[in-house]
């Protein structure tokens, strides 16, 4: 490895440890060919990454980030439901016809996937044009 690509450790940390953690520790380094001090460092990103309340970890960022798509999840429901008890209000005053609520949900849900693939070429046709250059 260049001296390049080296990072440059600034910090030092002392840590006191039992004879029986320097062992093992002296153990994982002979057998991964790395010095002791890589090790503990690995060993302490790892540490840091799994402590959910440090906003910059690995878990924190995936626990928020799962609390946001739940959140979107139920306001895309929220908002479908609304929008089915919408068509049954429709159906039933402006054109007079009677549906079941269920009926009319298996009606949306099946409209939505038939228009799926047409909306997905719309917005692939805008994205072309957008990102086109101009002309001169």
């Amino acid at each position: 490895m260049s001296d390049k690509n080296k990072t440059n450790y600034t910090s030092r940390l002392s840590v006191h440890v039992t004879p029986a953690m320097q062992n093992r520790l002296e153990q994982i380094a002979a057998m991964r060919d790395l010095p002791k001090a890589e090790i503990v460092r690995a060993a302490l990103r790892a540490y840091l990454d799994e402590q959910e309340d440090l906003i910059t970890s690995r878990k924190h960022f995936t626990k928020m980030f799962q609390r946001r798509v739940d959140y979107i999840e139920r306001l895309v429901v929220m908002t479908f439901w609304l929008n089915v008890q919408m068509m049954h209000i429709l159906q039933e005053r402006v054109l007079r016809e009677r549906y079941e609520l269920g009926e009319l949900l298996e009606y949306c849900v099946g409209a939505g996937i038939e228009t799926e693939d047409g909306i997905h070429k719309l917005v692939a046709r805008a994205v072309q044009h957008k990102t086109k250059p101009p002309r001169p």
